[in-house]
């Protein structure tokens, strides 16, 4: 259960800032923002056993890049067909596809590298890359007026730095396919479990 919490608690984290910029500094609606989280916590607690299961039948490098591929094109069906945000031919939806893909992604994958056991480098890096890309969109949506492109700077910020945590993902599938291989991983020593198991090694 505290595993649980936490992972459900570590995903809304993740998923707030974007919230904020699009329901809140751009919509001006908390009524929306309120709801959006609510149905982002039970995504979370269904994500959370969905990362068990793949877990159990999964080596945990597989296990990973299936639920980010999985929940990363489920959010764009929700982006497409619920939301409105398919892509046409006006080059700002186009650009923003990769950043939706991988946002959606996050909210499942995030929790799980932060709460995995070692790659202690990795996670403050990763921790540090996405609060300063965050507070940076959020600032330039709430300073610089909206009449002046504040709030479509703020979402191009927003796009572009999420689309770039993509490049932590790909170093964190990389040292746990190392690690189930025996080689140097790009975690810090310490004890390990054998791929396949339970991946949460959160204490």
């Amino acid at each position: 259960m505290k595993k649980l919490l936490i992972f459900v608690l570590l995903g809304l984290l993740v998923s707030a800032p974007g919230e904020i910029l699009n329901q809140l500094l751009a919509r001006h609606n908390l009524r929306a923002f309120r709801s959006t989280m609510i149905s982002y916590g039970v995504l979370l607690l269904i994500g959370f056993f969905a990362s068990k299961g793949l877990s159990a039948v999964c080596p945990k490098s597989k296990a990973r890049l299936i639920q980010y591929l999985l929940f990363g094109f489920l959010g764009l069906m929700v982006e497409w067909f619920l939301l409105g945000n398919a892509p046409v031919l006006e080059p700002f939806q186009i650009i923003t596809q990769p950043g939706m893909f991988t946002y959606w992604g996050t909210m499942l994958l995030a929790p799980c590298l932060i709460m995995e056991r070692g790659f202690a480098e990795l996670k403050r890096s990763f921790a540090r890359f996405f609060a300063s890309f965050s507070l940076l969109y959020l600032l330039v949506a709430l300073v610089l007026p909206r009449a002046k492109g504040g709030i479509f700077l703020g979402f191009v910020l927003f796009a572009a730095g999420t689309t770039a945590l993509n490049y932590f993902y790909v170093k964190y599938f990389t040292g746990l396919r190392q690690e189930e291989r025996g080689g140097d991983a790009v975690r810090l020593p310490g004890p390990s479990r054998a791929a396949g198991k339970d991946s949460f090694d959160f204490r």
